[in-house]
């Protein structure tokens, strides 16, 4: 296999030089960083909030809780469908314009919801939120292309992450507090204000690129041309489906399913459970920043590191499902959280390969592309180990559990097979352009 095919096409671009302007990962990077940092932080707030205010929602609209999960789809729905048009607009506008305009949806979005009194304008509301925050994620990684050198990529994203995870926690516990304190209308309202505030900093303060303009393109090509070409890398390939093995199969557990197996399937006591799923959403604060750094230190070993994980990943759940009788001993069912928390903070690298593989003036398409395929598949494993239990009998014992995580393994199994296939006979640097 030639390895040539996995770098990008020669880059016809025009930019400012690196040289010029701020220096690459200075201190003006970081501070850029920073407040890209901040806008991802609320979005993964305004993702999370409404999980401690669903009941005060059942209450405020009149609603069952089949009528309130219409929420939580339709908010993941519409951010899978503007990954790729939020990639192209991304290229084509600039991070700094499109993270102030993310900002300012999720503002309205949220003011809507706070002032909601129906189903219809709270789910405009809701569709709003889910718009803006399929808009952050690829724009703040644009940026820590733009203005950190390429050996600290890997890192900044697994820090990115990280500040993901603390806007988790800000909407647990003080936006419960905050709904009990001021009410419903008071607290969404503002959180909205928050963010349309924010969106001033954002203008105020970052740029796309340390050295001036955004890295465009010279040759005038279609969207589609742009996304073929994007995905014809063999590096976006990779990255598409090592999120796809790596990310899906945590957020199956953390989201939705961890508890319920735990408890119902397997018997733990709910105390332990919860510690247990605590232990996993904590662990990829931990493993990506180390992950980050390896692979930007030591980027001959991404694809080791990403079919390593991957083979582990399948291998555990491979034994969840076969195990006798279905009653994995709390011990595996306990590295079975773990593992697949490691594997979600392995996924960052999938940005990685996508990153290496395709010039930057197309660096917000690949991200999409590299984003859908880890959020489809959680979908699709989430909402097939729903259909499965209703078919077994509704019963969440240990063997309709078993019949209920086939198809979130089999995708585990079939992304690692796909990226092992894809990362094999690689050069030294996994066959993608190192800059």
């Amino acid at each position: 296999m030639n390895p040539a095919v996995l770098t990008a096409a020669p880059r016809t671009i025009t930019s400012a030089p690196e040289t010029t302007g701020h220096p690459l990962g200075g201190r003006r990077a970081w501070s850029v960083w920073a407040v890209a940092a901040a806008v991802y932080l609320t979005a993964f707030f305004h993702r999370t909030s409404l999980g401690v205010a669903s009941l005060a929602a059942q209450q405020r609209f009149g609603v069952d809780a089949t009528a309130l999960s219409t929420f939580a789809i339709l908010q993941l729905g519409v951010y899978m469908a503007m990954q790729i048009p939020g990639g192209i607009m991304a290229d084509r506008f600039g991070p700094r314009r499109m993270l102030g305009i993310a900002l300012l949806i999720m503002a309205l979005g949220e003011a809507l919801f706070a002032f909601a009194t129906t189903m219809p304008l709270a789910i405009l509301g809701r569709a709003l939120v889910g718009l803006g925050d399929a808009l952050t994620f690829i724009n703040v990684i644009r940026l820590i292309a733009s203005w950190f050198p390429r050996r600290r990529f890997a890192l900044l994203i697994a820090l990115t992450a990280m500040t993901g995870a603390l806007g988790q926690i800000a909407g647990t516990a003080p936006l419960s507090a905050a709904l009990r304190a001021f009410g419903w209308t008071p607290t969404f309202l503002g959180v909205g204000l928050a963010s349309g505030l924010l969106s001033i900093v954002v203008w105020w303060w970052v740029r796309d690129h340390p050295g001036g303009p955004m890295e465009r393109s010279t040759v005038r090509t279609s969207v589609r041309a742009d996304v073929r070409a994007v995905f014809a890398a063999r590096g976006t390939r990779a990255g598409l489906w090592t999120h796809f093995a790596t990310m899906s199969s945590f957020m199956v557990l953390a989201t939705l399913w961890g508890y319920p197996y735990l408890v119902e399937g397997l018997g733990m006591a709910p105390g332990t459970a919860r510690l247990v799923l605590t232990l996993g959403a904590a662990t990829p604060m931990v493993a990506a920043p180390v992950i980050g750094w390896l692979g930007g230190r030591r980027p001959d070993l991404r694809g080791r590191l990403i079919i390593g994980a991957t083979a582990v990943l399948a291998l555990a759940w491979l034994t969840a499902i076969t195990w006798p009788g279905g009653h994995l001993p709390g011990p595996l069912a306990a590295g079975l959280v773990l593992i697949s928390a490691v594997g979600s903070a392995a996924s960052m690298l999938a940005f990685d390969f996508a990153r290496d593989a395709n010039p930057p003036h197309r660096g917000g398409i690949a991200t999409g592309i590299v984003n859908v395929g880890g959020f489809s598949a959680a979908m699709t494993g989430s909402l097939s180990a729903g259909v499965l239990l209703d078919a077994t009998g509704g019963h969440y014992d240990a063997g309709a559990f078993q019949v209920a995580f086939l198809p979130i393994t089999a995708i585990v199994v079939i992304g690692a097979v796909r990226v092992a296939l894809l990362l094999r006979r690689r050069p030294a640097d996994g066959g993608l352009r190192r800059v």
